[in-house]
């Protein structure tokens, strides 16, 4: 018999049997012996959950290993997968801040990595999969948690726990991790010994925060804490130069650009043109759209802002074709590309934002290439709300350029084949998004007006000219549903 094995306690009555009619001390016996199991096993100390893990620090990347796509960085990265831990539960069960700190110490990212948890687990099993989201590919290099882990919780079984938990846990959790970050940079920033190594781990410090408030949606948090970068930046030009540092100028014109779009602001740093790639020039559609031919002749004589709208219009011409070519390759696995895809939208939308200074009447915008600037804008927010790389929603910009679409430079719009071309694509691109009441102007029945007045009753008659401007195939889902709302829209006007 097992020593350890508790004792049967015999007890002699010879009073009632049943347990109400025993007497004081033959039930005061009876309740110590059952006790003292249950003291002994409250007593026991609970497990703690370890984790083993093998830590294989990445070596510096450079620059041409910074343009790569996270895909790639993912298969051939220097963590050792063999080593991986596999969880029995998810970590954050395990006493989450205890598990952070003692395998990965102070990751300056693992508070934004916490919400991009909590936005791909509640996108799991939400009917209407979210779009504001943020993906900053960057993180996935320089944070050993999102390295170790960016396989393992982004799984359908992990993230399948995160929609059962309270988003308020993880909100908390990712907080406190912030709150913690922010007390390093502060200390960083009391230190007397700002040299390069510190001021660049203090600047990456200030990005993880910058990309943990963009997936939080909190916009006035993370331009308080861009302007506190660009003032860093400008004191220490002097002992750090920047320009030595791709991969830091790459992250900062990042999250630059992200931020400028959400505002709809000139960027604050400049772009960093030899970072960019450059367009190849032998595609065919590194040209100007057919329809803005007539509008370049008409609109120089009076519109100094013209020719750089169109200029950027170019560059999304050659954009759009360069995604078409890569989605017949790749299919869907493209939007998997954040790095490759936000090296070719991140420089258009910058110049998009980077507005000439207007120095007299004939540089005040007119309405249609202010459009053109918009709806260039809202076609790049559509392609990165399709990657997830735009966390916020684009109904403002589409208040914008609806507004603009009805201003009177637009008369005689029926007459005009190629202003009739750019308009329908304006409109198109406002109406995919549009979530604005029903009554009048709206997208939806503009579309349906001018498909009246055109005498057209397909849809493909107007998409045959809106693909004569910046097109993809990767509209269609919700162009298909736009038809269906313009058909719905073009009945109840004709009862």
């Amino acid at each position: 018999m097992n020593s350890k094995k508790t004792q049967l306690l015999f007890v002699n009555t010879t009073g009632p049997t049943h347990v109400h009619g025993r007497d004081h001390e033959t039930k005061s016996k009876i309740r110590q012996h059952v006790m003292l199991d249950i003291g002994r096993e409250r007593r026991k100390t609970p497990p703690n959950p370890q984790i083993d893990i093998v830590l294989h620090f990445p070596s510096n990347d450079n620059a041409e290993q910074a343009a790569q796509s996270e895909t790639s960085r993912h298969n051939h990265d220097s963590i050792d997968r063999q080593h991986s831990p596999s969880l029995a539960r998810p970590f954050w069960d395990q006493h989450p801040l205890d598990v952070l700190e003692s395998h990965w110490e102070m990751d300056m990212f693992s508070a934004y990595g916490i919400m991009l948890m909590l936005n791909k687990g509640r996108n799991l099993v939400s009917t209407d999969h979210s779009t504001e989201s943020f993906i900053f590919p960057f993180a996935f290099q320089k944070s050993l948690f999102l390295g170790h882990y960016g396989q393992l919780i982004t799984t359908p079984d992990q993230l399948a726990g995160v929609s059962h938990e309270k988003p308020t846990r993880f909100k908390v959790m990712a907080l406190q991790r912030s709150l913690g970050s922010i007390a390093c940079i502060e200390s960083g920033l009391a230190g007397t010994n700002l040299e390069r190594p510190s001021t660049e781990r203090i600047i990456l410090g200030i990005i993880a925060i910058i990309c943990f408030n963009l997936i939080s949606s909190d916009l006035d948090q993370a331009l308080i804490h861009m302007c506190g970068l660009e003032s860093l930046i400008a004191a220490r030009d002097k002992s750090f130069n920047l320009h030595s540092n791709d991969e830091i100028r790459l992250m900062i014109f990042w999250i630059d650009v992200t931020i400028s779009l959400l505002r709809d602001c000139g960027p604050r740093f400049p772009l960093p043109s030899d970072l960019v790639p450059v367009m190849p020039p032998a595609l065919s559609s590194h040209e100007l759209p057919l329809p803005l031919h007539t509008l370049m002749i008409s609109g120089l004589r009076k519109d100094g802002n013209i020719a750089h709208a169109l200029s950027c219009m170019t560059d999304l011409n050659a954009i759009a074709a360069l995604i078409e070519s890569e989605l017949a390759v790749r299919g869907d696995a493209l939007w998997g590309e954040s790095i490759l895809l936000g090296l070719w939208l991140n420089p258009v939308a910058h110049r998009l934002l980077d507005r000439p200074t207007a120095t007299g009447s004939s540089f005040q915008p007119s309405a249609i290439s202010e459009a053109l600037r918009q709806g260039a804008l809202l076609w790049v927010i559509r392609i990165k709300r399709r990657y997830h790389a735009y966390p916020g929603s684009p109904t403002a910009i589409v208040q914008k350029l609806l507004s603009l679409l009805t201003q009177p430079d637009w008369i005689g719009v029926l007459t005009d084949t190629d202003a009739l071309s750019v308009q329908l694509w304006l409109l198109v691109l406002c109406g995919i998004d549009y979530d604005g009441p029903a009554a009048s102007p709206n997208p939806v029945g503009i579309i349906a007006s001018r498909m009246h007045q055109m005498g057209w009753s397909d849809w493909s008659e107007v998409m045959t000219h809106v693909c004569q401007m910046p097109w993809t195939h990767a509209f269609d889902v919700a162009t298909t549903h736009l038809a269906e709302r313009v058909e719905r829209s073009s009945l109840l006007s004709i009862d």
